[in-house]
């Protein structure tokens, strides 16, 4: 029996390790009528002094943006537009009249358009924009007017032309967008009128599309809103256009630009909200980030947090510092809340998932896997931090997995699930469920699969290496030999209450090698008993598991069948093996010394990584990385980890839209559409390492799932013990 702590050690030795540094985690709050808005359909936001402004149908509001608890009323008329004063009040309109809010809320009387100097009868207010010098500009289809208290300036549109947009940029020039029948054009105000700017693009032609609103930065660059995505200019004739993979944001049709103190560039568009940020874009679309992906107005704050304005309420969505050791207790604290039931850690859902006390744990198909990887991480934290608050959690979980094979009363049989009768805040997942023979007060659910297995032996033997005291590693040998010894004298098959095999857990010769229906799991299959019995014989020390690890290897090459266990094209793509695979290869490579047995196990690992890279999975890599001691993408795996989001309900997330993506043209497993690369993880529907990580459209709209933390846990705990990762 070979005591492999000191081998994951000099493994661990042969790699440098990553310094991992703070990092800027996006988080958004959302505020709707329950938090006082007047109405949910916010036109527009402004922040100007202290507050956060809203302009919507039912009047203006405003929140301290510091401490943003409650939105209070101040003026009960409906606004669309809004102007920051520069004294901490905002000037407010409609499209027929102008009014002002001061700071302490006094309110000057609204001027209607007759008072600003506008035609009666003529066409309605479309617009209110800060002037350089003071006052405001209003905007309506035939003028351009430049108001403080009375009118100073007065700017007729161009000749058959209407307005649509205007801008005033840091060196005072006017330009405003106008259209006609069969044209539209940017414009310059001169001494002489308005005169066309010319505007050719980056290829050298002339750009004519639909603009929808500009902004300039403080050295006077234009950056114009675009169906497309961005025009960038001078102002002068030189242009650049950025659209989709071309260094454009993720959707076009952006209708409002905003820039933030640090240089973030903010786009809000019809599908969510884009941000530009040291070059590279990110894109915020469902409720994980908004109320409602209509985006009218984006306003940031001087702590460059942005508040975005939609049909259904406000979102501040703010990056915060965090360390990824303060994001793995945000998640404990999660999980501790409302994800763990008697040990068991897997997923809680909402029937009403308004009611945020309303929660229940599933009782699933996986809480054997689903449990193990969450011990596992509790046991890597452990043997990182000695924290004895992580082994007893990890002590707690290992109970209740050793519970799923006692209470079945079929020795080596381990159960999906178990349930206490008197348990609440649970849903029982469908299935198979028969009363307990061992404990009256539990029933258990049958037909367990491989992926249970794997999960099983994976933390039998983390946590006996790492954990597990005398007594402890007594009542793990005692399974393990149960659950091994059951295999065996199946022909290498679970047996269930039903004296029947399971449905995927089928490990023998005559089923693997020769039956077509079983060709796809051939490989993993393989793989995954020869790392059981490894597993078995590293804990138990009886040669009796190392004869047949042999015996399958030399008689019916589980060997070589595992060497391709990754399935590929033209047969199905499963992701799920993926994590099975890379389960069962972490204790098989770490307790596998044979120099001839190495050299085949780590082609099959090396083929497996080499697939898996682009996914960018820190599960994968830091296992292949300590396994091997080679470079294994740690600088990919840590970004991985920051994006992973906070809010981890399964809220609905749509990519398949975007312009800066690349559709593959296979569709996968389940018939979904899939990018050619993957969009960063704060962008997609939430899931685990048995997900498919080009997913591009899933997830729910009420968001009635959330699942537990453990897919950033466990990578990140085990990069930490195997020193990949230093925090």
């Amino acid at each position: 029996m070979l005591i492999e702590g000191l081998a994951m050690t000099l493994i661990c030795q042969t790699m440098s390790s990553y310094q991992l540094q703070p990092f800027l985690q996006d988080r958004a709050t959302h505020y709707t009528v329950r938090e006082g808005l007047p109405d949910e359909g916010v036109h527009w936001i402004a922040v100007s002094g202290k507050w956060v402004w809203v302009a919507t149908p039912k009047g203006v509001a405003r929140a301290d943006w510091s401490a943003p608890a409650r939105w209070e009323l101040v003026a009960p008329t409906p606004a669309r537009w809004l102007v920051p004063d520069g004294q901490g009040g905002v000037y407010y309109a409609d499209e027929q009249s102008v009014g002002h809010l001061a700071h302490d809320k006094t309110h000057t009387r609204k001027f209607t358009m007759g008072e600003l100097g506008i035609q009666i009868g003529a066409s309605r207010i479309i617009g209110i924009h800060p002037a350089r010098v003071g006052g405001l500009w209003v905007l309506t289809p035939e003028s351009l007017l430049h108001w403080e208290g009375t009118l100073k300036a007065h700017h007729p549109a161009p000749t058959n032309r209407q307005f649509r947009w205007m801008i005033e940029d840091a060196q005072g020039r006017l330009y405003a967008y106008a259209e006609g029948e069969l044209e539209r054009h940017l414009y310059r105000s001169t001494p002489d009128g308005w005169q066309i700017v010319g505007v050719k693009d980056n290829r050298g032609r002339y750009y004519d599309d639909l603009w929808f609103c500009a902004l300039s930065d403080s050295k006077g660059h234009l950056w114009i809103g675009t169906r497309p995505g961005l025009l960038i200019g001078d102002g002068e004739g030189w242009w650049l256009t950025r659209e989709g993979r071309e260094g454009g944001p993720p959707y076009g049709m952006v209708r409002t630009l905003a820039i933030a103190p640090n240089g973030d560039l903010w786009a809000g568009t019809p599908e969510g909200a884009c941000r530009q940020r040291e070059g590279r874009w990110s894109y915020f679309w469902g409720k994980r980030w908004l109320p409602n992906n209509q985006v009218n107005a984006i306003a940031i704050d001087p702590q460059n947090r942005a508040w975005v304005a939609t049909n259904g309420g406000v979102a501040c969505i703010e990056s915060v510092r965090l360390s990824l050791r303060e994001k793995a207790e945000h998640y404990e604290q999660m999980i501790a809340l409302r994800h763990n039931r008697n040990g068991f850690v897997t997923n809680c859902d909402w029937d009403d998932p308004n009611d945020p006390d309303g929660w229940k744990i599933e009782a699933s198909d996986n809480d054997g896997l689903w449990t193990a990887l969450y011990s596992a991480a509790q046991c890597f934290q452990y043997a990182t931090t000695k924290d004895t608050q992580a082994r007893e959690r990890a002590r707690k979980s290992m109970r209740a997995l050793l519970d799923l094979e006692r209470l079945t009363g079929i020795p080596g049989f381990p159960a999906r699930s178990i349930i206490r009768k008197d348990e609440t805040r649970y849903y029982q997942s469908r299935g198979e469920w028969h009363e307990s023979p061992v404990d009256p007060n539990y029933i258990w659910k049958g037909d367990t699969s491989s992926d249970e297995l794997d999960g099983h032996y994976f933390i039998w033997a983390v946590y006996y290496d790492l954990v597990a005291d005398e007594g402890e590693k007594e009542a793990i040998r005692g399974v393990v030999r149960r659950v091994t010894d059951h295999l065996m004298q199946n022909n290498w098959r679970l047996i269930d209450k039903d004296g029947k095999p399971t449905r995927w857990a089928i490990f023998n010769p005559e089923a693997i090698n020769d039956d077509p229906i079983w060709e796809e799991e051939r490989g993993l299959n393989s793989l995954s008993i020869l790392s059981h019995l490894k597993v078995a014989y590293h804990i138990t020390g009886d040669a009796k598991y190392q004869q047949a690890y042999e015996e399958l290897i030399r008689k019916h090459h589980y060997l070589i069948n595992a060497i391709t266990q990754k399935m590929l094209p033209p047969y199905e793509v499963n992701h799920s093996d993926d994590q099975l695979a890379f389960l069962c290869y972490y204790p098989f490579v770490m307790y596998e010394q044979d120099p001839d047995y190495r050299r085949m196990w780590l082609m099959s690992l090396e083929r497996s990584w080499q697939i898996e890279r682009p996914e960018r999975s820190p599960l994968f890599n830091f296992i292949y990385g300590a396994l091997t001691g080679k470079p294994c993408d740690v600088e990919a795996s840590v970004q991985t980890l920051q994006e992973w989001p906070l809010d981890l309900r399964n809220w609905e997330c749509r990519n398949s839209h975007r312009a800066d993506i690349v559709l593959d043209t296979r569709k996968g497993r389940f018939g979904e559409w899939q990018s050619v690369e993957i969009v960063p993880y704060s962008e997609r529907c939430m899931m685990r390492w048995n997900g498919n990580p080009y997913w591009l459209d899933a997830g729910d709209p009420l968001g009635r799932r959330e699942e537990d933390g453990t897919a950033f846990l466990l990578p990140y705990w085990m990069g930490r013990y195997h020193k990949i990762i230093l925090e």
